[in-house]
């Protein structure tokens, strides 16, 4: 029974610290989008959150919560109708010339979305690649053996060519194989992906939806990266479970406390379970698995 109990103590704890570990990467519970709206961080120590939260933020304070028919909100900064958002602030995601238009009782950025040449093409001929640049949404050029050059980088096993494209796995960055890539996810190698919600989806933020996100099943260490879709709220959801905190969740017109969840099936944009839960203030997590 000693060496029952002992071995079984002993997975407790091994099971605690890598739990524990796999906390303190923040990504898993979608701090990326906040992160990109420029929220404002805030901590707290308390117990309850050093065993489920790590050392990663406990809420974010955001502007743009709340509806809004004069004001549209990007990256911490408030734009009048009208005014004009700064190109390079949006051009890796293929929109350029934004501009705050106003959106029946909310706002929205209206903008011209790039078409790269490549979309709709089939892959490069064989022994050529096409070439990027973190700063681009398209690729700058296409590339063909004699290569200018024979930078490559190497990570997690597999070898890219200069101005190579990659997504490093179990990670919320992007990455361009550049001259001088020692491995590490970090500037100017590698950037922090853009989920641009406030450029795609005010109007959902302006209403407090909430994020949703694609979860693989058997895969927890994933990533919350960008949000796929957005839950909005219908005032008929059973909210379950019991507050661990005093901080809240915005869903619509309601305030979730955290610990709290609830279940619903959507059926857009198909039909699904979904699982929404208050971890991160100000905003719901909801996470649907697939195969």
């Amino acid at each position: 029974m000693g060496k029952a109990r002992s071995g079984l103590l002993t997975a407790t704890l091994t099971i605690l610290a890598c739990n524990l570990v796999a906390a303190d990467n923040c990504d898993l519970f979608g701090t990326l989008l906040y992160e990109d709206m420029g929220c404002k961080p805030a901590f707290d120590n308390s117990v309850y959150y050093s065993q489920t939260l790590g050392k990663c933020p406990t809420k974010f304070d955001c502007l743009g919560l709340k509806k809004s028919s004069q004001n549209c909100f990007l990256k911490g900064k408030t734009y009048k109708l009208k005014d004009m958002v700064d190109s390079r602030l949006t051009a890796g995601l293929c929109d350029l010339g934004c501009s705050c238009q106003s959106n029946n009782d909310t706002t929205k950025f209206k903008c011209a979305t790039v078409d790269c040449p490549e979309w709709g093409v089939k892959e490069p001929y064989p022994g050529c690649y096409r070439k990027y640049s973190l700063d681009d949404c398209c690729s700058i050029r296409e590339m063909c053996a004699p290569y200018e050059n024979s930078t490559t980088c190497v990570y997690d096993g597999k070898v890219y060519k200069e101005g190579e494209n990659f997504l490093p796995r179990n990670s919320c960055w992007r990455c361009v194989c550049q001259a001088g890539f020692r491995g590490k996810l970090e500037k100017p190698f590698c950037r922090r992906r853009s989920c641009g919600a406030q450029i795609k989806h005010q109007d959902k933020l302006q209403n407090r939806c909430a994020p949703l996100y694609y979860k693989r099943k058997y895969r927890e260490n994933e990533p919350l990266c960008c949000p796929t879709s957005w839950i909005c709220s219908d005032g008929n959801e059973k909210i379950i479970g019991r507050a661990k905190t005093d901080k809240m969740c915005l869903f619509g017109q309601r305030m979730i406390r955290v610990g709290q969840m609830f279940e619903k099936t959507v059926e857009v944009p198909r039909n699904m379970n979904v699982t929404c839960e208050c971890k991160i203030p100000p905003l719901l997590t909801c996470v649907t698995y697939v195969i």
